[in-house]
């Protein structure tokens, strides 16, 4: 089909402002339902809602916003029109006041800016609030510009002597995201505006004095990704409900695997890929998907802004991308923000997490934490560690294994999992002497030979000098590709580019994923790829009385896989040489080129 008989959707990309999807023609996914759970007579008035970064939390709020106010009445039939609140008839719409503030927007670089800058986020709010209301006057430009208290105080009486009502709903987007920026730069920082008398607590008591009694706020409504500040409002703000893991609220923020086959159409000509929407989503899957928010939910969700961005991509190079080759920038989450969890929980507990990622099990917890308070303690406990990590988007409910005495958890996808893998290389590998000092022989490689022994050996030498480290005192085949990849990375700058676990697509077989891929000279006439297939044994396993048969297996499981990998489309027309390396501990005892 050509593009001219095609008519597509723009992308939403990075953009949150609901009201202008149909304006300026965007695709998006229908989350207007839960207006109705969020209307229901059972349901809190004060909900807060907690999502990883970049899930979409921003354009539902947004989305309330155009539904509740009454400034947005004259375009309801334009915004909500063929959507599913639309066809419930609701009597809520456009009955409320709405103000709203995106904290997000706070600067982080000190206490002074802070607090500056906390003021000016409560302006802006306030100033469209009087844009969308020209009729209501508040003059604020007399008040203290760093007391946000008092600025907040007099607009809600302000807004009592005009309305005479108890109608004003307020949003609250990303809640915690300065505090959650500031607590991985600045502590003590965290603990002044979290702590009594701190800033969130004053502002969250303002709006609860705002909401009791002959007060003017009748809901609110806050998102945010984690736990770690909700302390700042169950004591200044303990009429809010965390429903985060309510089943109703499973797919809120994020795409499901629905949403996809009707967006995906929408934004990029699947026809002239010569691909179908199944397959674009199967590829997606393993990346993106796996996030899971409620015990009782039989959905996962995917990362909608790593949806979003990888079908920019793929309609702007109009090619079948491999999705683990174009993440989006903004959904990096930097390993020091794991680091600086870890730096605030007990080291035995760390190391338990680690091993546990390096073996590839189950995380458990005896429920979530909801409230973590640092002030209270001075480093986190188990279940409020991998709380966080879960709120975060690191792990996520296992609905596969559901029990009723504790709950488990998992890494969602291998995006996240290489996260992870980033972050034990910085903290576990990288900063040990033993690691940086040995060289591991990649001469071999650049002159693109077919006998790497000296690699090989390089290897060995490099695995058992840092045998005493503790990700590898429990080696596995993880363990091993981790070590490997991490000190080939440092080196990287010597002409070649290693990626480990790729993701690649074999014709008949789907989706695959090489242990090592090390590309050397790029773009040049001699460019060559070395495709590694690793399998591991521990040294009682090679020396045992059965050991000859076991290698045998071993090393015919790993010809087999690595010639299934070589003939991967992702290599056609590529100057590709695949090897079965085989190790027992650290020693290297098998590495030949198969053909």
């Amino acid at each position: 089909m050509s593009e001219s008989t095609v008519t597509l959707l723009n992308n939403p990309y990075g953009q949150a402002s609901f009201d202008s999807f149909r304006l300026k023609n965007r695709a998006f996914a229908d989350k207007s339902l839960m207006i109705k759970y969020l209307d229901d007579d059972s349901m809190s008035e004060y909900p807060v809602l907690l999502r990883p970064r970049r899930f979409g939390k921003s354009t539902f709020v947004q989305m309330l916003k155009c539904y509740y106010d009454i400034s947005y009445q004259n375009r309801y039939e334009e915004l909500f029109s063929g959507t599913k609140i639309y066809e419930e008839g609701l009597p809520t719409h456009n009955s409320y006041h709405v103000i709203d503030f995106d904290f997000s927007r706070v600067n982080t670089d000190n206490y002074e800016t802070l607090v500056d800058s906390f003021f000016s986020v409560l302006v802006l709010g306030i100033d469209d609030f009087k844009r969308r209301y020209p009729e209501f006057k508040f003059d604020y430009s007399q008040l203290n510009q760093k007391d946000s208290v008092t600025l907040f105080n007099y607009f809600t009486n302000a807004y009592l002597n005009h309305f005479n009502t108890k109608n004003l709903y307020v949003l609250i987007d990303e809640y915690d995201n300065f505090a959650n920026e500031i607590l991985s730069k600045d502590l003590d920082l965290f603990l002044s505006i979290t702590g009594k008398n701190g800033l969130l607590k004053s502002f969250y008591a303002a709006i609860k004095a705002s909401t009791i009694g002959t007060g003017c706020i009748a809901k609110t409504f806050i998102t945010g990704v984690s736990s770690v500040s909700l302390d700042s409002l169950t004591s200044g703000f303990n009429i809010a409900l965390n429903v985060t893991s309510f089943d109703i609220f499973n797919e809120y923020a994020g795409f499901t695997e629905d949403e996809l086959n009707t967006l995906i159409p929408k934004l990029v000509d699947v026809e002239k890929l010569g691909v179908t929407t199944k397959e674009i989503i199967s590829r997606m899957k393993p990346v993106y998907d796996g996030y899971c928010f409620s015990r009782r939910s039989d959905k996962t969700v995917y990362n909608s802004s790593m949806c979003l961005y990888y079908l920019t991509k793929v309609r702007q190079e109009q090619s079948f991308l491999n999705p683990e080759d174009y993440l989006d920038p903004a959904c990096d989450q930097d390993g020091y923000k794991l680091e600086q969890i870890f730096s605030l929980t007990n080291k035995d507990i760390v190391d338990e997490i680690i091993d546990t990622y390096l073996h590839g099990d189950t995380f458990y917890v005896e429920r979530l934490s909801e409230n973590i308070n640092l002030n209270q303690a001075n480093e986190y406990d188990q279940d409020q560690v991998l709380s966080i990590l879960y709120y975060l988007g690191y792990l996520t409910i296992d609905k596969e294994d559901a029990s009723t005495e504790g709950l488990s958890l998992k890494i969602p996808n291998r995006y996240m999992s290489k996260l992870f893998g980033k972050c034990i290389i910085n903290l576990k590998l990288t900063k040990d002497s033993a690691f940086i000092s040995p060289t591991i022989d990649t001469n071999a490689l650049l002159a693109a030979e077919d006998d790497i022994s000296s690699f090989a050996a390089s290897c060995t030498e490099f695995l058992s000098s840092i045998m005493t480290n503790q990700v590898l005192m429990h080696m596995n085949e993880i363990a091993l590709n981790l070590a490997l990849f991490a000190k080939l990375e440092t080196m990287k700058g010597r002409n070649f580019i290693v990626n480990m676990q790729k993701s690649i697509q074999v014709n008949g077989e789907g989706e695959k994923f090489a242990d090592l891929v090390i590309t050397v000279n790029r773009g040049k006439v001699n460019e060559c790829i070395y495709l590694i297939e690793l399998k591991y044994l521990t040294k009682t396993e090679a020396s045992d009385k059965n050991s000859e048969n076991t290698i045998k297996k071993v090393i015919k499981d790993a010809s087999e896989q690595v010639l299934e990998y070589k003939s991967a489309m992702d290599f056609k027309g590529k100057n590709v040489k695949a090897y079965a390396m085989i190790f027992a501990g650290p020693d290297c005892i098998y590495c030949k080129l198969q053909q």
